[in-house]
């Protein structure tokens, strides 16, 4: 029986039909931009994942298992991320409700990924990033990379295959890091032998100025707050610090991309970062990017937010 709810679903569905030409996974439902203010909802090819941060939603879930069930769906759970679930994403509130493996493999522009809907708060991919993946990659080509708070290693899998001339990875999650090796595994990609570092990324670059390392391209998507042997770092307070090392590092003619989930961040302070971190240095080209298109709604919820920046040095 359709319903209203049922009809915004549908029609959130169709609307992300573009994006299927060559992913298979895609954020369905961003909230607010879908009209459905607290509901998130991701198709990860035959397994979904929903986050729900109003209330409400807990009392739909069996229509959001009706409509799973519709798309052919192999698994599926809810994470309950509500002022009453735990901040702690690994005390995150999940229920399954259609079970089995909570692991597969998706693939977005030829490119194959493993992720796991149960795996606390993230499955491994960050589908905002899915476009800026792309973007940054095309410019990788003979370029020497570093990708810094690597997570699971996507940009780095990205530039290998557009034909980077080296990639260096750099997390403090060994997890994260076990898990990019099989994303390369998966590709047919050979890792050298510095290809994954697991170091404090601030560190990492302070030690790289010292050496005077040297990259021709540099991707900085740091978390918003991360706590790593008792230093903490704070995105709003030490990202100018972190461009400016990563600038000491970048060759002339050297690309930077830099990102954070941050709401509070706007492109011109980004860019006022960048510039000042340069300290005359000149900025060749900028570039103002942000979350894929199937984030309806982006910048407008504190769930959905990017600010991106591509640049030239």
């Amino acid at each position: 029986m359709d319903t209203p709810l049922s009809g915004l679903l549908q029609a959130a569905w169709v609307k992300r039909e573009n994006l299927r030409a060559f992913t298979n996974a895609i954020r369905i439902v961003n909230g607010y931009g879908d009209g459905l203010d607290g509901l998130v909802l991701e198709q990860h090819d035959q397994h979904f994942v929903a986050q729900v941060f109003e209330e409400r939603w807990l009392d739909e879930q069996e229509a959001l298992v009706h409509f799973v069930r519709g798309l052919g769906a192999k698994y599926f759970v809810i994470k309950d991320r509500t002022q009453s679930a735990s901040s702690r994403a690994e005390d995150l509130l999940t229920r399954v409700w259609i079970d089995g493996l909570s692991s597969t493999m998706v693939e977005e522009h030829g490119v194959k990924f493993s992720v796991d809907m149960k795996d606390t708060l993230n499955t491994g991919l960050f589908l905002d990033m899915r476009a800026n993946r792309r973007r940054v990659a095309s410019l990788a080509k003979a370029r020497k990379v570093l990708n810094l708070f690597a997570y699971t290693c996507a940009f780095g899998l990205h530039c290998r295959k557009q034909g980077a001339a080296s990639v260096v990875n750099v997390d403090v999650s060994r997890k994260a890091l076990d898990r990019a090796r099989v994303n390369y595994e998966l590709n047919g990609v050979l890792p050298e032998k510095n290809e994954f570092i697991r170091a404090d990324a601030v560190e990492y670059l302070e030690r790289g100025v010292k050496k005077d390392n040297r990259f021709n391209m540099i991707i900085l998507d740091p978390p918003s707050f991360a706590r790593f042997e008792g230093k903490t770092f704070v995105v709003k307070k030490d990202l100018p610090q972190v461009v400016a090392l990563c600038i000491k590092l970048l060759e002339p003619d050297g690309v930077l991309f830099v990102a954070t989930n941050h709401s509070e961040m706007i492109h011109s302070h980004l860019q006022s970062i960048i510039k000042t971190a340069a300290k005359g240095r000149k900025v060749n080209d900028i570039q103002c990017l942000g979350q894929d298109t199937d984030f309806e709604g982006s910048g407008f919820m504190a769930e959905s937010c990017l600010t991106a920046v591509l640049a030239r040095l």
